[in-house]
């Protein structure tokens, strides 16, 4: 027996067919260029699931502020919560720290990136990662509902449904043509 044989789940190997498998190069201006990893670590979201920066509190806030416009409840949210912009900043530049790894963190931070430049960044590699936080912070009980299921309205059948795939329904003597 070879030692592939071996394992019942191999996670090496979708990783080596990974669409970049040496890593996702960045080009950020002519004369920097950034190495992320093919894949996106799990613990590159510790930072944004962090008790202190509490984005799942931030988005159920968010999903009770029924019937307002989304600025207005940003605004009230950043006036209750102060700390928060510097807090996510923070929050993104540790997560760019753990997906560049300390020395290219520092070279990347040299050029001084503007907060479009992450923005543009941090939507791109999402894309490329696949990442949806919408379903990371999605609730289990999302898809449950209180009310009643639905009932047909009709036991009846008709008789313009085929009983065949792929079958025609009959038609009326009158819509046929004469020869």
């Amino acid at each position: 027996m070879s030692t592939a044989d071996q394992y019942v789940i191999d996670l090496a190997a979708p990783r080596r067919e990974a669409q970049f498998p040496h890593g996702i190069l960045v080009k950020f201006s002519e004369d920097a260029e950034f190495l992320f990893p093919a894949e996106l670590p799990a613990d590159a979201l510790d930072p944004i699931l962090s008790e202190d920066l509490d984005l799942v509190g931030l988005l159920g806030d968010l999903v009770q502020a029924q019937g307002r416009s989304a600025v207005d409840e940003i605004i009230e949210l950043l006036f209750r919560r102060p700390r928060l912009p510097k807090l996510f900043l923070n929050v993104v530049k540790e997560t760019y720290k753990v997906l560049l790894g300390e020395q290219q963190f520092a070279d990347f931070i040299a050029v001084r990136p503007s907060v479009p430049d992450y923005v543009r960044l941090t939507i791109g590699l999402v894309r490329v990662y696949g990442v949806d936080l919408g379903k990371l912070f999605g609730s289990a009980d999302s898809s449950e509902t209180d009310g009643e299921t639905s009932k047909p309205t009709s036991a009846d059948t008709t008789s313009s449904t085929p009983e065949e795939s792929g079958s025609a329904p009959e038609t009326a003597a009158s819509s046929e043509s004469a020869d």
